[in-house]
């Protein structure tokens, strides 16, 4: 199996680790790993927030616009609610859940005892350790994860809320993934060309990315959507998009023309129309979410 080398930006996360102590909140830790080499070929990034808040103050809302990244997010201490802009639904989500194409921007609202561990999967790679074509994935809501993992995923649940660790934490995601790696479908050329895509950042013709592929662009079409669970177009878009949110996040200063000119956006209105489609508010409105991310110590994931 190819080892994939760490994607830029919106799939990058460098190892690092992180204390908050804010007025809203009593503790807040984050700890960021690289997947274990045996792994990297579906896993790009662990992360584990983990954050005890004061419930006399209102509990943290953080906007979560579509992204590219597919993934499965535990939440093995305190509820978490989501609230989905579409329907405007508000559910409270399973202990673990998988987020496929990320189809609609969402708010979601923590708990006071807040754990949450993601666990990033390499481009298309969510494709090949379930086996099913992730347009079925293509909905608003997050799914179930016992109903894609089986009943392996209660247990491991179980053993991250009773870990006494991060890194404990991290060993037992370690080895359910690699048992699941005697199922895992075999690479094929066009898993290359996703990458390229996002390290590319989405600036690339679909043209080009068919040729590395060694397919005709409509075969690559149709094999890109059962691995991502979009068109080609429209992914290239929202990884533009994504590299757009993360550099704000990053630098929460920065103004949007600015983001907009050094993401290779046409104009203003091109990116306002992306802005609009995959987060569901405009850039003005947002600049409130960004404040707030910075305020509890969220922005520079």
């Amino acid at each position: 199996m190819r080892h994939f080398p760490h994607l830029p930006l919106i799939y990058e996360i460098n190892f690092s680790f992180r204390v908050f102590v804010l007025p809203s909140i009593d503790l807040m830790f984050q700890k960021f790993y690289s997947p274990h080499p045996a792994l990297k070929g579906i896993i790009n990034n662990v992360m584990i927030v983990q954050g005890v808040f004061d419930s006399k103050h209102p509990l943290p809302v953080l906007p979560m616009p579509q992204h590219p990244e597919q993934r499965l997010f535990f939440y093995p201490y305190d509820p978490v609610d989501a609230h989905y802009f579409l329907s405007n639904k508000k559910v409270k989500l399973s202990s673990a859940i998988v987020v496929g194409p990320h189809i609609e921007r969402l708010n979601v609202q923590l708990g006071v005892q807040h754990l949450v561990i993601k666990v990033g999967f390499q481009p298309g790679a969510l494709h090949r350790v379930l086996g099913i074509p992730m347009t079925k994935l293509l909905q608003t809501e997050a799914f179930n994860a016992d109903d894609l993992f089986g009943s392996e995923i209660h247990l491991l649940t179980e053993q991250i809320r009773n870990a006494d660790s991060f890194d404990a934490m991290k060993r037992f995601i370690d080895l359910f993934f690699m048992e699941q790696l005697r199922k895992v479908r075999s690479e094929l050329p066009i898993d290359s060309s996703l990458q390229y895509l996002v390290e590319q950042k989405g600036a690339v013709s679909i043209d080009a990315l068919a040729k590395q592929a060694c397919l005709s662009t409509r075969q690559f079409e149709r094999i890109f959507k059962d691995r991502i669970g979009f068109t080609p177009k429209y992914y290239a878009r929202m990884v533009r998009f994504a590299h757009a949110w993360e550099l704000k996040e990053r630098n929460p200063n920065l103004n949007w023309t600015n983001i907009a000119h050094a993401t290779g956006y046409f104009d203003q209105m091109h990116f306002i129309k992306d802005f609009k489609e995959f987060s569901g508010t405009t850039p003005g409105i947002s600049e409130e979410d960004f404040r707030k991310l910075k305020v509890w110590g969220m922005s520079g994931h």
